[in-house]
This record gives C-alpha cells, sequence and structure tokens, in this order.
C-alpha cells in the first residue's frame, strides 16, 4: 500500500511544475524583459521534450528497470525546477523547460507503465486523480507566493522541495518498483503483434483524441461560457468545477469499473462525451453550463482505462512501448487540439459546440472499434 500512495503522490509532483505557470509569468516575464506573449513559446518547448522523454521510456525501462528511472527522472524534475528559478532570461528559462518535459515524461510513462502491470481500475483511476489535485494545488502556492509581496522565484523553490522529498523516497524504494510482466490471463489467443499494429495504432489514437477533449474544454470553456451571456465570475468557477469534475470522475468511475469492467465504463464515459456536445452545441446559457462539467466526467476515465487495457489490446510483450507512444500521443493531442479548436473559434465564435462534436464522435467511433476487435480476438 505504501507504494500505492508513492504513486498517487508522485502524481500529485508531475502536475506541479506546468500548472503554476500562468500565475507566475506575469511576473516572471518583467524579469526576463518579456512580452505577455512569449509565455506561447514555452507549451511547445516542454511538449517536444516530453514526446522524447516518453517514446524513449520504454526502452530505459528495460535497461535499468522501474525505480531507477522514477528516480533519476525525478532528480530531473528537481534540477529543472532550480535552473528555472535561477533562471536570469528566457533562454535559460526555456531550457529550463526541456529538462523538465524530458524528466516529467520519464516519470509519467514509467508510473503509467507499473499501473498497468499491477494496479486495477479503481487504483489506476485514482491516480490519475490525483494529478488533477496537484493541478488544482500548483496554482495556490504560486497565488501564495506572490501575493506575499516576494519573488516568483519561490514558487519554484518550494515546488523543488516537494519534489526533492519524492526524488529521495523515490531512491530509497527503488527496488520495491521492479515487477515483472504479468502473463496474459484473459481467454483467447495472445496478440502476438508489434507495437504498430492496427490495434495498437488505434489505441494511440483514441489517446490523442482524448486528451485533446479534456485540453480543449479546459482553455476554451471560459470563452464559450461568456460568449453565451454567462457572467465571468460563474464562467470561472464552472471551469475550475471541470476540473473537479475530472478529478470526481476518475474516482468514482474508477470503483465502478472494478464491478462491472473497464470496457463497459469506457463506454459510458464516450456517451456522457456525446451528450455533453450536444448540450453545447443548443448555444444557450444553462445547456452549456452543464456541458462544460458533463465534458470532465465524460473525459476523466477514458485514457486511464485506455492504460490499463493496453496488454489486453495487444501483448505483454509490446505493452510497455505501446503505453509509451500513447503518452507521447496524448501530449501531440493536448497541445495540437486547442489550437486548431481556436483558430477555428477565432472565425467563429461558437464554434466551440460543433468542435468538441467531432472529437466526441471521433472518441465515441475509436472505442467502438477497439472494443469490438478485443471481443472477436477473445473469441477466436
Amino acid at each position: 500500500m505504501f507504494i500505492v500512495t508513492l504513486a498517487y503522490l508522485a502524481f500529485v509532483s508531475l502536475a506541479l511544475p506546468p500548472s503554476m505557470l500562468g500565475v507566475v509569468w506575469p511576473s516572471m516575464r518583467l524579469s526576463f524583459s518579456q512580452p505577455l506573449s512569449a509565455v506561447g513559446l514555452v507549451p511547445p518547448v516542454g511538449v517536444l521534450a516530453g514526446l522524447v522523454s516518453t517514446s524513449l521510456a520504454p526502452y530505459i525501462l528495460r535497461r535499468f528497470g522501474v525505480g531507477r528511472v522514477l528516480a533519476v527522472g525525478t532528480f530531473g524534475s528537481v534540477a529543472a525546477l532550480a535552473l528555472s528559478a535561477a533562471s536570469t532570461n528566457m533562454w535559460q528559462f526555456l531550457a529550463a523547460v526541456a529538462v523538465s518535459g524530458l524528466a516529467a515524461g520519464a516519470v509519467d510513462t514509467t508510473l503509467n507503465v507499473f499501473a498497468a502491470r499491477t494496479f486495477g481500475p479503481r487504483r489506476i483511476n485514482l491516480m490519475h486523480a490525483f494529478y488533477g489535485l496537484g493541478a488544482a494545488v500548483s496554482p495556490l502556492i504560486a497565488t501564495a507566493v506572490i501575493a506575499g509581496g516576494v519573488s516568483w522565484r519561490w514558487a519554484y523553490l518550494i515546488v523543488m522541495g516537494l519534489q526533492l522529498v519524492v526524488a529521495l523516497v523515490f531512491t530509497v524504494t527503488r527496488s520495491r518498483w521492479d515487477v515483472p510482466v504479468p502473463e496474459r490471463t484473459t481467454s483467447g489467443t495472445p496478440s502476438t503483434q508489434g507495437v504498430w499494429s492496427l490495434d495498437s495504432t488505434l489505441g494511440i489514437v483514441l489517446a490523442a483524441v482524448q486528451n485533446g477533449i479534456e485540453a480543449t474544454v479546459a482553455i476554451w470553456s471560459f470563452v464559450f461560457l461568456t460568449e453565451l451571456g454567462v457572467s465571468t465570475v460563474i464562467a470561472g468557477g464552472l471551469t475550475s468545477g471541470y476540473w473537479l469534475t475530472l478529478v470526481i470522475g476518475r474516482i468514482g468511475f474508477g470503483s465502478l469499473a472494478e464491478r462491472v469492467g473497464s470496457w463497459r465504463v469506457m463506454g459510458i464515459a464516450v456517451a456522457l462525451l456525446l451528450g455533453a456536445a450536444v448540450l453545447a452545441n443548443l448555444a444557450l446559457p444553462v445547456p452549456a453550463m452543464a456541458a462544460v462539467l458533463l465534458f470532465g466526467v465524460g473525459a476523466a476515465p477514458v485514457y486511464p482505462l485506455l492504460v490499463l487495457t493496453t496488454a489486453e489490446r495487444t501483448s505483454p510483450e509490446v505493452a510497455d512501448r505501446v503505453i509509451g507512444f500513447q503518452a507521447a500521443s496524448s501530449s501531440i493531442g493536448n497541445a495540437i487540439a486547442p489550437g486548431l479548436v481556436g483558430l477555428v473559434i477565432a472565425v467563429q465564435p461558437h464554434a466551440f459546440g460543433w468542435a468538441t462534436a467531432a472529437l466526441a464522435v471521433t472518441a465515441a467511433v475509436l472505442v467502438l472499434v477497439i472494443h469490438r476487435r478485443v471481443y472477436a480476438d477473445a473469441r477466436s
């Protein structure tokens, strides 16, 4: 149980560095003599670095094991936070972001591999729920620092201290993390297809689409609601509420999946996403507010359960590598989908509804096709 708890806390720590940037940037940019828009340079650097490490993490895992990768990756995050706090210009900070992306990508993939090997639906959903908790706590830390009248650098130093504790615990417990890949126990003949088989590729695409939905709603829901006449205060509260429903949804659906199965829960989840898209397309204030919260509930369990079922959809031999590519794909969806939707919204302000509907329909079709292929393999 100690290792399970540590995995949860590690996911909290993963969310801390990126989630506070929005709060510290207005102060940070003055230190770097940068315009407000320069913050747009940060996400691509972090995403590209994360793509490299998430893609390579499964290969590194085979060489060094879960425990060592977690320890080294978390110390890498500590170094990145120290470099961020010490940065005197934008280029130094971007270098720190790159190091942070490399470290976070490795830790994220490694924890997901470990969870897929050893956790059930409830625990893996709860682990991902803790990421939402970290995303909520981090801006509060940064806000307290800024409101206290001290330098933004202290926010990074405080988070660095928290990460250092996690890194030390990972180091001490590194031998307890390494477990063998479990044998396939489900009925049917195990798949021997490679990493880029159709079954694997469908899951990789679904990871991008699902995380694209998550990020799009998180970024554009405030604009969507205020365009429909919802007050700024209520729209802001619902945007925060969206993250809360993601956390609650993962906790609730994780327990439900233990009883009724992962695939049934994923079916329920995409049905909720479709329902949210319908409400959003009504373009009325009250249904729109309900849609934002329903998007959070529907999106909550899809990615954790996709990770959990990787070996079932592919084979234990390639599952770790596929999980790495799913993590990389999720980062791509996270980065690209909101930008594309933003371009559409710039032309047609009310396009949020049908843009999210297109993503929800795509996710639903992918889940249906993947489930049918898994069911067909089990019967063959």
